[in-house]
């Protein structure tokens, strides 16, 4: 059993700074789909998208706009699929 206090991070969890970006990009999105998508599924895409685009990364300034830009043109064809079939 390990007792130290000290854990090894993971290399998807973003930097505090990319955080606060996430929050933001979720509220954004949050605001633009509402009542189209639940909260729940936006933030889900958006940490999704996230971990996508840093797998690929070798730079991370731009992680959190990549990935809200992602998941705003996933949301949108899935809005668009579902008002087709409707």
């Amino acid at each position: 059993m390990n007792d130290s206090p000290v854990t090894t991070p993971n290399p998807h969890d973003p930097s505090l700074d990319q955080a606060v970006a996430l929050h933001a990009a979720a509220l954004r999105l949050e605001e633009e789909f509402n009542g189209l998508v639940d909260d729940q599924a936006i933030e889900q895409f958006l940490r999704s998208a996230y971990e996508h685009v840093a797998d690929h990364a070798t730079i991370d300034n731009f992680l959190p706009l990549l990935a809200e830009r992602y998941t705003r043109e996933w949301l949108s064809a899935m809005v668009e699929e579902q008002s087709s079939r409707a």
